[in-house]
Parts: C-alpha cells; sequence; structure tokens
C-alpha cells in the first residue's frame, strides 16, 4: 500500500477503529506514521490490539473506548487524543452499523434513533468537536465512512441504517463547503460488502455468500484493507484539491 512521509507526525482520531474496515484504516494510516486514536465501544482488548498494532509500525497508538453517539462520549474521546497528543488532524467517522434486518413496519422508534445516532449523529458530534482545532492550523481532513446503501437500497437490510449512512453524504458535501477555503477537507466513501467480522457473521453460508457475490461485477466481495487504501489517499497531499466527494469502493457495483 502506497504511504505518505507528508502525514508523518499526524494524529488521527478513527472510530469505530477496533475491528474491521475501521483496524484496517488505523494501520494504513500508521503505515504513513500517522499517530492514531483507535476509537471504541466495549471491546477494550480489540482497541487495545489495534493500538499495539500501530505502535509496530513506528507511529503511537492509542485505544479510547467511548460511546460516540453522545456528547460526553466524543468529549471524552477527543479530550483524551489532545491530552496524548498535540491536536487532532485527521478524523475518520467510521462507527456504525445495525442490530439486524427489521422492516420499517417492524421497527421500534428506539431502535430508528439509536441506529441514526450511531451512523449520523456521531460524525456530526465528532466532526464539530475536532474542526476548531483543525480551523486553528489551517489544516484538516475529515473521512466520513458511508456505504453502498446510503447510495441506492440494493437490498433489504435496514431502513435506518440506509438513512443514517445517505445523512452522511449529505454531511460531508454541506461541511466541505463550509471549511472549504480553511484548508479543511471532507469526503466520504462508500464501501460495497466488505468481509468483516460483522459481516462474515451474517453472511455465513455457501447460499448467502453467493447471492452477494452475484451482485459484484468483480465477482468477490472486499477485504477491510481494500476500504482502507482510499482513506489514506484522502487524507494526503495528493488529494489536497479533492473535497465534498464521494468515492465507491464496491467492485464494480453502479450506484446512485
Amino acid at each position: 500500500m502506497p504511504t505518505y512521509p507528508e502525514l508523518t507526525g499526524k494524529t488521527a482520531i478513527v472510530t469505530g477503529g477496533s475491528t474491521g474496515i475501521g483496524e484496517a484504516i488505523c494501520l494504513a494510516l500508521a503505515e504513513s506514521r500517522v499517530n492514531v486514536v483507535v476509537g471504541g465501544y466495549r471491546n477494550a482488548a480489540a482497541a487495545e490490539r489495534v493500538a499495539a498494532a500501530v505502535c509496530e509500525t513506528g507511529a503511537v497508538g492509542l485505544a479510547v473506548l467511548a460511546d460516540v453517539s453522545t456528547t460526553a462520549g466524543v468529549r471524552k474521546l477527543v479530550e483524551q487524543a489532545e491530552a496524548e497528543f498535540s491536536g487532532v488532524d485527521i478524523l475518520v467517522n467510521n462507527a456504525g452499523g445495525f442490530f439486524k434486518v427489521r422492516d420499517v413496519v417492524d421497527m421500534p422508534e428506539e431502535e430508528w434513533d439509536e441506529i441514526i445516532d450511531l451512523n449520523l449523529k456521531s460524525a456530526f458530534l465528532c466532526s464539530r468537536a475536532v474542526l476548531p482545532g483543525m480551523l486553528e492550523r489551517r489544516w484538516g481532513r475529515i473521512v466520513n465512512i458511508s456505504s453502498e446503501l446510503g447510495r441506492m437500497p440494493l437490498r433489504n437490510l435496514s431502513a435506518a441504517y440506509a438513512a443514517g449512512k445517505a445523512g452522511m453524504l449529505g454531511l460531508t458535501r454541506h461541511l466541505a463547503r463550509e471549511v472549504a477555503d480553511q484548508g479543511v477537507t471532507v469526503n466520504a466513501t462508500c464501501p460495497g460488502t466488505t468481509y468483516s467480522p460483522r459481516v462474515r457473521g451474517i453472511y455465513d453460508t455457501p447460499d448467502k455468500i453467493e447471492a452477494v457475490v452475484a451482485q459484484v461485477p468483480m465477482g468477490r466481495i472486499g477485504e477491510p484493507v481494500e476500504q482502507a487504501g482510499i482513506v489514506a489517499f484522502l487524507c494526503s497531499d495528493a488529494a489536497a484539491y479533492i473535497t465534498g466527494a464521494t468515492i465507491d469502493v464496491n467492485g464494480g457495483k453502479l450506484t446512485l
């Protein structure tokens, strides 16, 4: 994977960084000697494991457990990051997910709110928290990890998840315009189905895997590392003139 020497010594927060795509992003940034705050929620051992792997690259890794769907959780995450490092230069809003496949008519209001908070409100809260420092330094990178389901309902999973991920794309475009002239870029990626531990749990039979693969022109499910490279690129100087963009990383599936 390409590395970007200009990122050496920068500090990144990666929410949802303790597993799957988030873990791969942490390690991709660390390869460019970015110090990484690995944001987790409940699994301290997983977050510590990823932070240790970051340290093995020569960068510094710090594991922080926090609920980024709440103001208090985001405050804890950012305060610990700023106490350990000089500031937060890069934010990757990767926390997200849903709890089960459920039709709208069967979805409790509380579940809708929780999924929207996890996928969309967290990105707003984290961005709001780190932006003052980025604007003061006139340099920052925010990358929002959305989903192909934020582009098009390719299959029935969760309307709340699709709405939250679509909302991330609107947030990306609007925030990018707000800060475009102040040295901060804001972009999004839309991963297709990727072999994270969560996805392996959902698609756990040959028939389920075959149905997903049949939708992918490349004929296979993506790996987490294949989602991480574009994030590192968007943080680099090579992408300094890219903002407000959404990049599909989905093996060739067409989305709106």
